[in-house]
């Protein structure tokens, strides 16, 4: 029998990290030391309770009793599997946090350090928490308090207080939603498990139901980002926020509402029986989620602020998870067992793409701050030529690009691979996921676009030595260590499928109740080489990350060879102009220049105003800034 012990060191770890930066607050190189540490030792603990539980086969049942309030617990396999990518992101922000806030003054510092260990004890709870009541408002509310509080922290308040206050006041509506919704369960008590608020659901009307579903719906897609509610909140908390917080807002954060929109209404809703529709609500999710991907991935095109765009486009990947859940539900309800078959697929697929946005996206953000700590800029169109001065940040950078765009032979391909080939095969004869297949597939080339736009405006394109006025120097060992991490994991992402498959397959076989089928494994065949979905006789679809990595680079070699077949020489003459005599900053390429045509097109989408606030030089002085970048 498995305990939990890991569970509770790891909290313990948390709540002394938090009492360490209260104690010395005064000693800032002491406080980054052993907060770094604990929190760092925090992260091991809870890995390992994940790894345990996931390995073994089995679940832990807990209730805490406080008086006459009982909270229950429950960590099984699909929390061990968001615990897991929960430890690895909190390792690498911790890590990198330690060399970004070096410059950080005394008084913001230990304020920093004291919510920081809270919030991650707030994010293991909501993982963990096994109610809609006491437990669920518990958690949720040291969440959002203390990710208030990071938010806030992020930057001079004229520029933080409004994001901070608008994430606050969306989090409480959320908060309202979700453990309002219980009360509209027949017989409902405060304190109940999900299996219990489950069979009693199946002794509901339609009508309360429908509105249960909906409140959960709404308030998990407020917290995950579903559109329009996301872009109500996370645009200005996700770039307002310092950016190890930033990444752990979007790696992990924004996963506790996909993680209870998988709770609900795929498990949840086995137990409520046939008052759940699922062909309904997976319509439902479908729709929403096919918007907010298309929608978040245009909004993120037409940003100037790199922050910003990073964080319009969590949105659109996100929007590809819901979109992948809803498909997986309408699956589910079909006639033909290959496509009951498929649906556990697109399921692996929308969780395989949480995995995979937890990673690059929270290297995206790092390397962010890595702009930020090493410019003191948050504008593309004074950044420029950056590739030659930080090299490794602009390589990191490169490869969480490709990653995110779902390029051949990255981790993003894979899982947008087996969510939309996944739908297409299921949907051959359903409308509305052909039509969200389409959306989605075509979307990846927007995203394809915007981290074209992100890198190259950034890292390639001239600029950045006329405008900064400053020296750049890459960033210290300390802020590249962690983001080669994640980096590292992302490339297994890509190259071992199989093992990844093989870990979604084991968290929900370690899941009691999960709503559809049992394993991917009856359409799904994992090997070294890659993945292939069959029906038991025929190949219908496959992907073999080293054979696209192994075309793509004969393909460099040919055109290698052919170009030195014909003879050609380089010559070195300036570059064409379009008129002008000389590259200065009064020509270089600019970001409103940039698919300038495609972002007139979809104007009507939203987020039309690109100006950047940036940080004067008094404010990066009060951030501890000042130092870094003059």
């Amino acid at each position: 029998m498995i305990g939990p012990e890991g569970f509770w060191l790891s909290l313990l770890t948390l709540a002394l990290s938090s009492l360490m930066a209260f104690l010395l607050k005064k000693k800032t190189a002491l406080l980054r030391t052993s907060s770094t540490l604990l929190v760092s030792l925090s992260c091991l603990f809870i890995a390992w309770q994940a790894v345990i539980i996931i390995g073994g086969g089995q679940h832990i049942e807990l209730e805490l009793k406080i008086g006459k309030v009982h909270l229950p617990f429950l960590l099984d396999g699909l929390s061990a599997l968001f615990l897991l990518l929960f430890s690895v992101l909190t390792l690498a922000a911790t890590l990198y946090a330690y060399g970004y806030f070096e410059k950080i003054r005394e008084e913001k510092l230990w304020k920093i350090y004291l919510a920081y260990p809270v919030f991650l004890a707030g994010l293991i709870g909501l993982l963990t928490v096994d109610d809609l009541g006491p437990g669920f408002t518990l958690a949720w509310q040291i969440m959002t308090f203390s990710s208030f509080f990071l938010i806030k922290f992020g930057r001079a308040e004229k520029f933080s207080l409004k994001p901070a206050l608008t994430y606050l006041f969306f989090m409480e509506v959320a908060w309202l939603l979700i453990a309002g919704s219980a009360f509209l369960v027949t017989g409902y008590h405060p304190g109940d498990t999900l299996v219990v608020i489950g069979q009693k659901l199946s002794g509901n009307s339609p009508a309360a139901t429908a509105i249960f579903f909906g409140f959960l719906l709404l308030g998990f897609g407020i917290k995950t980002g579903i559109f329009p509610l996301g872009q109500l909140w996370i645009p200005g908390a996700y770039s307002t926020s310092p950016p190890p917080v930033s990444a752990l807002l979007a790696g992990i954060l924004e996963k506790t509402g996909v993680f209870g929109l998988i709770r609900v209404f795929f498990f949840v809703s086995r137990e409520a029986g046939a008052v759940f529709d699922a062909d309904l609500w997976g319509r439902v999710l479908l729709a929403a989620g096919t918007l907010t991907l298309f929608i978040g991935t245009v909004q993120a095109i037409k940003q100037s602020d790199y922050l910003k765009l990073l964080a319009y486009s969590s949105i659109g990947q996100v929007g590809y998870i819901v979109f992948a859940l809803g498909s997986s539900l309408v699956a589910q309800t079909s006639d033909s067992n290959l496509v009951r078959s498929l649906a556990v697929v697109i399921f692996v697929g929308a969780v395989y793409h949480s995995l995979n946005h937890g990673i690059f996206k929270s290297l995206l953000f790092l390397a962010g701050g890595n702009l930020l700590y090493a410019t003191g800029s948050r504008d593309l169109n004074r950044l420029g030529g950056l590739l030659a001065v930080i090299p490794a940040t602009g390589i990191l950078a490169a490869l969480a690009s490709y990653s995110i765009a779902g390029m051949p032979a990255s981790s993003g391909f894979v899982s947008k691979w087996l969510m939309i080939s996944g739908n297409f095969l299921a949907g051959r004869n359903d409308l509305l996921l052909i039509f969200s297949g389409i959306v989605a597939l075509f979307t990846a080339a927007f995203t394809l676009a915007c981290y074209v736009k992100f890198f190259g405006l950034a890292f390639t394109s001239a600029g950045a030595r006329w405008k900064l006025k400053k020296e750049v120097r890459e960033v210290p060992a300390s802020m590249l260590v962690p983001m080669i991490f994640l980096m590292v994991i992302c490339l297994s992402q890509a190259f071992a499928p199989a093992f990844y498959v093989k870990l979604i397959d084991n968290s929900l076989l370690s899941s009691s109740g999960f709503l559809v089928g049992s394993s991917p494994f009856e359409a799904l065949e994992a090997s070294w080489s890659g993945l292939r979905i069959a029906d038991g006789f025929n190949l219908l679809a496959a992907v073999s990350p080293p054979v696209m990595l192994l075309l793509v680079a004969t393909l460099a070699f040919l055109a290698r060879g052919l170009r030195q077949a014909g003879g050609s020489a380089e010559v070195d003459v300036p570059a064409w102009l379009c008129g002008y005599q000389e590259l200065n900053q009064d020509n270089v390429y600019a970001d409103r220049n940039m698919f300038s045509d495609l972002k007139k097109f979809f104007r009507w989408t939203g987020a039309n105003d690109i100006r950047v606030a940036e940080d004067t030089e008094e404010e990066m002085v009060l951030e501890g800034r000042k130092e870094v970048v003059s």
